[in-house]
């Protein structure tokens, strides 16, 4: 008897039950051939409604996926179309990232085209993430895969931020969102997305609820009251030992303020959590940025006053309570925060401070604090591995120094989107930022096309005198330089004589140390002179010694005869690199002279060794060094 006749045997339950422990390739591949009646039970809507929850974590917003799954009617919805759909977009995400690793030609276009799935890459990408070491190209699959998985993670912050200024917006409305936006830049790989931020907000107003049973008949102050009480008693709020602690990049963080054991957070974040808890408790709640230190503030409901009275005065202003989530348990009068401001020298236009801020003033001053914090983590370099430099930069995921840099980023971005564009000051920053975008974040050019470049050309149209802006202040030429670098074919560089060979003394991927500066360099260029280094590459500041090979006859590039003549020195051999002390610039220019080759792999960074894979497939610990893959431009290396 055949293992389908027996099978034919089983009751249509028990082979529903089996099915979901059938792969869904197995499922189209080997159970529906096998007759009409396992046909029709292995396409059931509910069998495929099951595959695509447990297959599939994440999803586009566009597919409305967990609202479907409470649909009422879920049989009329078509759940095995859905499956089909994800699949074949995951096979078209696995053949771009194919791609990207065996070519660079195209590379940041197929890099881009990934990134525009959205969510719905999330999980492929998170599997090449953790990809295992015993791939051949570990290092290019893990680097380009964590890659697109940030740009889609800040593609989502920069929409949120674009939503701040449209037609119809409340002004007060989605902090919770808009200063989560800022953890994406920093999220990589780990789960604390919008939607953790969201729910564990959710969670802490449930908790409230039902630890307080009596909320419902408090009046709005006591609410109030109880509210900040009980976050500062989860230790929500605040941190410990702020005298050293106070400007730790985390603390400017929502996410990480939520997510960490101690929940350390700056004023404005602890006041954004009560702001956003009281919103999700009835109450009316926003942050107000007062100087220095950003304070909550409630309302009273309309008609009524905080106490729970009738408003005597129905045209009156809604009567406005104060407090410090920060620091203290209790209310701060309006008299205590007048005579601080007079305080602080302002004797006019003080009012304002009292007021609820509009979001995107709070998406600014957070910015600003994590400009701040960058800042003083750049101060610290003199102090690398101490405590308090470690501290500073220490996130829960990703290399420290490249968070960092992700973090400046971010508040460049927030700057850009959250400031109209009528402002006369909106370009302020954008030169600053068109640079960075385009040295360290490149595979964010969809995002620059999809909602800078309108916001720019709207600018340009809008200013009252016409200039020409070009390179780094016109948005449209950068974008168009990313497009020409991305399309130009490999230049292939080769050792073709004996000379060469002796002359050019290293290969790509052996690892060095600057002679004079001391930082770990990884080789992934090479020239006889700097006019053939790869392009772009970038001069290291403190590279005093790399000079121009096309010097003046009687410069040091010259050399002089016995008998009087001039003859031309051959051309001093140059390097790309990565380094250790720039990680996002991953080609700088260093003379072969400054080279120390290293054989001890414990002196490279891990950082430097994740960003290497944007050159090279695996290191070679034997060795010392990185296993090439540009051999399109190298082949003898």
């Amino acid at each position: 008897m055949t293992s389908s006749s027996s099978l034919d045997r089983f009751p249509d339950e028990l082979i529903r039950h089996i099915l979901l422990y059938v792969s869904p390739e197995d499922n189209v591949l080997n159970i529906q051939p096998v007759s009409r009646r396992f046909y029709h039970i292995a396409n059931e809507p509910l069998l495929w409604r099951y595959l695509c929850r447990n297959s599939f974590t994440f999803w586009k917003p566009e597919h409305y996926f967990f609202a479907k799954l409470s649909d009422p009617r879920p049989t009329t919805i078509e759940w095995k179309k859905l499956w089909l759909r994800r699949k074949r977009q995951n096979h078209l995400i696995k053949r771009l990232l194919d791609e990207i690793l065996t070519t660079r030609y195209h590379q940041l276009r197929n890099l881009q085209r990934i990134c525009q799935f959205g969510y719905d890459a999330k999980d492929f990408l998170l599997e090449q993430c953790h990809v295992d070491e015993s791939h051949d190209d570990v290092l290019a699959r893990r680097y380009y895969a964590n890659s697109a998985l940030d740009s889609i993670h800040r593609g989502i912050a920069v929409e949120v931020w674009s939503k701040c200024y449209e037609t119809g917006t409340d002004p007060y409305s989605g902090l919770d969102r808009a200063l989560g936006a800022f953890d994406l830049f920093v999220l990589h790989d780990q789960p604390q997305d919008l939607e953790y931020i969201l729910s564990t907000l959710d969670t802490l107003a449930q908790r409230f609820m039902l630890e307080h049973p009596e909320h419902k008949i408090m009046s709005t102050r006591q609410k109030a009251l109880a509210l900040n009480r009980w976050l500062r008693a989860q230790n929500l709020m605040g941190m410990e030992n702020e005298t050293v602690n106070y400007h730790n990049l985390r603390n400017c963080l929502l996410g990480h303020a939520l997510s960490d054991d101690e929940h350390p957070s700056l004023p404005i974040i602890s006041s954004a959590i009560f702001a956003s808890v009281a919103e999700r408790l009835g109450m009316s709640s926003a942050c107000c940025a007062f100087p220095s230190h950003v304070h909550a503030s409630v309302k009273a409901p309309p008609g009524m006053t905080l106490d729970g009275d009738v408003e005597e005065d129905p045209k009156a202003e809604p009567e406005t309570m104060y407090l410090n989530p920060y620091k203290w348990d209790g209310e701060v009068t309006l008299d205590e925060l007048r005579r601080a401001l007079v305080e602080l020298g302002w004797t006019q236009g003080s009012e304002v401070f009292l007021r609820a801020s509009p979001v995107p003033i709070i998406v600014l001053r957070t910015a600003a604090n994590i400009k701040a914090a960058t800042s003083r983590i750049q101060n610290l370099a003199d102090r690398s591995g101490e405590p308090i430099e470690v501290e500073a930069k220490r996130l829960r995921a990703g290399h420290p120094d490249i968070n960092v840099e992700a973090a400046k980023y971010a508040s460049m971005w927030a700057e850009l989107m959250v400031k109209p564009v009528s402002s006369v000051h909106w370009d302020h920053n954008l030169e600053t930022f068109l640079h960075s975008f385009a040295m360290s974040w490149g595979e964010d050019a969809w995002i620059v096309r999809k909602y800078l470049l309108p916001m720019y050309e709207q600018f340009v149209a809008s200013q009252p005198h016409v200039r020409n802006r070009a390179g780094w202040e016109n948005v449209r030429e950068i974008l168009n330089m990313l497009d020409n670098l991305d399309r130009r074919e490999a230049v292939v560089t080769r050792r073709y004589t004996q000379e060469m060979q002796e002359r050019v003394r290293y290969r790509i991927g052996q690892v060095f140390r600057h002679k004079r500066y001391g930082w770990i360099g990884i080789i992934n260029g090479w020239a006889a002179g700097s006019a053939g280094l790869p392009v772009p590459h970038y001069l290291d500041g403190y590279e005093d010694e790399v000079q121009s090979p096309t010097t003046s006859p009687r410069s040091s590039g010259d050399r002089l005869h016995s008998e009087g003549q001039l003859r031309p020195q051959l051309a001093r051999v140059f390097y790309t690199c990565m380094s250790s002390k720039r990680p996002r610039i991953d080609r700088l220019r260093v003379a072969q002279n400054s080279i120390e080759i290293i054989t001890d792999p414990n002196l490279i960074p891990e950082s430097l060794k994740f960003l290497a894979g944007k050159y090279f497939k695996r290191f070679d610990r034997k060795t010392c060094t990185f296993v090439s893959n540009i051999k399109e431009s190298y082949p003898d290396d």
